[in-house]
């Protein structure tokens, strides 16, 4: 088997077992753990797509993406109602409120995902294994170094400003550049640095953190009729999220200068 298709099929295994729990109930774990998943299973599927650009991976992973973004607006929720249960700065009377406002929304979200998976009867993940695709485990090697040297340069990249859609793009990068990484953790030869994976992992955290509550932010803006609550939320969230981006610079400069040390 090739050493790609062993990790495709540990983790398709995993991605289904997780869908099949949502599809029952909105199970928060569940539902993290599959939109996860989908972004490992992007991520290797991309990686195929740079080995032959005529596979059309983005074709295949079209309709189970789609699915997983509406997914991800009940996720949102989910997380929204960790943060705004962490604020030590609103009264627990308004915590109440936006909780109880989040819930209902996510509710409804839930119903809406599962009306629209029931219509398509799209129930399960299935793309090609990569041995049908008729990859051989050299050219996959071989393009390994390439396509992490291209992630990284995009990561490493920066200027002195940049919008907070730079900063998510290069959060999604730094994610791919990261499940490419474990995407080999069955092939010859491959082994990870713990030290830069320990880097890796505080960055993707800060910005995990960071990009959080701007998500927190757009979805109380929605809300109806609790706009005095959400306003002083919002307020929280946006000096929390100024910091954790601060934070998140210092870092990616100590991984840049770690990548540059050699």
């Amino acid at each position: 088997m090739n050493c790609l298709d062993r990790y495709r099929s540990k983790l398709i295994g995993q991605i289904n077992r997780d869908l099949k729990i949502v599809l029952a109930g909105p199970d928060e774990e569940a539902i993290h753990n599959f939109r996860v998943g989908m972004k490992r299973l992007t991520a290797l599927y991309f990686f195929l797509n740079e080995v032959d650009p005529g596979l059309k991976t983005r074709k295949i992973l079209k309709p189970y993406r789609r699915l997983a973004k509406s997914i991800g607006v009940i996720r949102d929720g989910h997380i929204v109602v960790h943060l705004i249960q962490q604020l030590d700065e609103i009264c627990t009377a308004d915590k109440k409120v936006l909780i109880k406002a989040i819930k209902s929304k996510s509710g409804n979200d839930y119903r809406v995902f599962k009306r629209s998976t029931e219509a398509s009867t799209l129930i399960r993940v299935s793309v090609p294994t990569i041995r049908s695709m008729g990859l051989s485990e050299r050219a996959i090697l071989r393009e390994k170094p390439i396509a992490l040297k291209g992630l990284l340069s995009q990561i490493m990249s920066t200027r002195s400003r940049m919008t907070a859609e730079q900063w998510h793009k290069k959060r999604i990068l730094l994610k791919r550049y990261h499940h490419k990484l474990d995407a080999f953790c069955f092939c010859p030869g491959h082994s990870s640095d713990e030290s830069e994976l320990k880097q890796i992992k505080i960055l993707e955290q800060l910005l995990g953190d960071w990009h959080d509550r701007v998500i927190a932010a757009e979805m109380l803006q929605l809300l109806n009729g609790v706009e005095a609550e959400a306003g002083r939320a919002i307020a929280v969230m946006r000096k929390q999220d100024r910091m954790l981006l601060g934070s998140a610079k210092i870092y990616l400069n100590k991984y840049q200068k770690w990548h540059q040390r050699d």
